[in-house]
């Protein structure tokens, strides 16, 4: 039979090196693609409905725009609407 060897109560629970991950809340919402630049963004849901009133929307990175058809697929997403 093996010996099994015993580990001290401190190493059994040691804190890993690795930098902890800080979760990111996620937020609701619709992504519409700029009319304009074909940049994708995310808008939230109630913009969604008051941009719908206004004819442009804002989204979560602070542009204004107009969205484009909505089968345009759009040619990249926005990187300050994204977490």
């Amino acid at each position: 039979m093996a010996r099994h060897r015993v580990v001290p109560h401190r190493q059994r629970w040691r804190w890993s090196s690795a930098p902890a991950a800080v979760p990111v809340p996620w937020q609701p919402g619709i992504e519409l693609v700029d009319a304009l630049t074909t940049v994708v963004h995310q808008v939230s849901a109630e913009e969604l409905v008051s941009g719908r009133q206004r004819g442009n929307y804002q989204a979560r990175c602070g542009v204004r725009f107009l969205a484009a058809s909505m089968v345009e697929p759009g040619r990249g997403r926005c990187l300050g609407c994204m977490p």
